[in-house]
């Protein structure tokens, strides 16, 4: 290829950059390798006609090869060279427990180049070649219509902005445009370890198909963008059905299309998709729809990214794990705060007035050591009831119910249940200006 020819590449590439996202700050990340040579050339271009947008390339120590130090001067001669800023934070990469070296090496790199966008716009070097091999990847997994539609050149997201402005060339040209502008780049001996998946992709299977069928790369390009076009009509249909059935706990589940197994799927995969940092795995889906279509009465639990989705009678909720506190008593002075397990206890002036309770003295006990059957006389009801089905009448979902205790003053008087609700023995002659609430707030 000729220099006139690579830089009018380079050129329009930038343009299209520009156009699409108008970046003020551009963040790259640049491994040396010939995809991120060229990513950091079309954002020096960027410069070059937008003279305001600023440029930082980010190159991520992994810390598992050898060839580490190799790597890191060729990126700082070339940003050197290019006169642009370089940063190379050191990731942690701590792999086991069914996670691979190449699931958390990807991980820690997008949190070390997440942290450095700032409000500006990331620029990674995806190219053409990576676009067929992640279809295969994701149709060897499984994936549906989403996982297998494949990169955009620009995506918003909870993230930020991402440019992919190579997704339109393949490897060879990358390498070509590169030479001819006189740069070069290094190659990765992990690359061809076949213990990745993605390398034994790129080099065992493509071949075989590349020589049986011509134009594959062109057929998955095409299948993976009638992928995301289908997708895309898909989620407007589930994000519809999910705001119809959104409530302030999480979904309410008697809005939900639960007849039409399809649309209820999507719709509970499109919500999911909104409380967790990565996809919910299919089998998590169907575990929620399984969880939608049982009894008010039963119980079930669905992990997540971290957190949980219950349900609580006609509710779906996403609920954050919280430990509760050990059984026993504790006593909790005015003006002062409890921390036991993952919650926190205070006692504050009241503004529930239906859990308001007189206190004379300068603490209560908090007693986690009850039983569900004492019986406890809420101020709002005519007669006494086990505090086992107050918790059901009081809609207090299984989750929380531990967090809850029972108010005692020093000399033993129950005076409240937790946050919920005051009992009538504390209500004759109360001083008005003296009644205070019990907080409980999960940390």
């Amino acid at each position: 290829m000729i220099e006139s020819k690579a830089q009018q590449i380079v050129n329009d590439l930038a343009l299209k950059v520009i156009s699409s996202v108008n970046p003020g700050r551009i963040v790259v990340g640049l491994s040396g390798g010939a995809d991120s040579t060229l990513a950091l050339l079309v954002a020096v271009q960027v410069t070059k006609v937008n003279h305001s947008t600023q440029i930082l390339a980010v190159h991520c120590i992994h810390g598992l090869d050898a060839d580490d130090p190799v790597w890191l001067k060729h990126c700082q001669d070339l940003c050197h060279r290019l006169n642009v800023e370089l940063v190379t934070p050191r990731l942690n990469i701590v792999y086991g427990n069914g996670r691979s070296p190449e699931e958390v090496s990807r991980a820690e790199r997008y949190k070390a180049l997440l942290a450095n966008l700032k409000g500006g716009v990331l620029m990674l070097g995806h190219q053409a070649d990576d676009q067929t091999e992640n279809f295969l990847l994701a149709m060897k997994r499984g994936a549906g219509p989403r996982g297998l539609s494949g990169m955009r050149f620009v995506v918003k997201d909870e993230r930020g902005t991402i440019v992919r402005p190579l997704l339109g060339l393949r490897k060879k040209e990358i390498e070509e445009i590169i030479d001819a502008l006189g740069f070069d780049f290094v190659y990765d001996i992990s690359n061809s370890y076949l213990k990745f998946e993605r390398n034994f992709i790129r080099l065992k299977v493509l071949p075989l198909l590349r020589e049986r069928f011509k134009g594959i790369d062109d057929a998955i390009a095409r299948s993976a963008q009638l992928c995301a076009q289908e997708h895309e009509l898909a989620m407007r249909l589930a994000r519809s059905a999910v705001e119809q059935a959104r409530c302030e706990q999480g979904l309410d589940i008697s809005r939900l299309p639960l007849d039409d197994e399809p649309l209820c799927i999507l719709t509970l995969r499109c919500f999911l998709s909104e409380c967790s940092s990565l996809p919910p795995d299919y089998s998590a889906v169907k575990a929620a729809y399984s969880l939608c279509r049982i009894g008010n009465d039963q119980q079930g639990i669905v992990e997540l990214d971290g957190r949980q989705l219950r349900r609580f009678r006609h509710l779906l909720c996403v609920v954050t794990p919280r430990r509760t506190p050990a059984k026993g008593q504790y006593q909790l002075k005015k003006g002062e705060s409890l921390r036991l397990g993952d919650y926190l206890y205070s006692l504050k002036p009241a503004t529930n007035s239906n859990a308001a309770f007189a206190l004379s003295a300068d603490s209560v006990i908090l007693d986690f050591s009850y039983s569900g059957s004492l019986k406890l006389h809420p101020t709002q009801r005519n007669l006494p009831r086990e505090i086992k089905k107050l918790m059901g009448e009081y809609q207090i979902p299984q989750w929380e119910r531990a967090s809850k205790c029972v108010v005692r003053s020093l000399d033993g008087e129950i005076l409240a249940f937790g946050n919920v609700f005051a009992v009538r023995t504390n209500q004759n002659n109360k001083d008005k200006s003296q009644l205070f609430n019990l907080l409980i707030e999960g940390t």
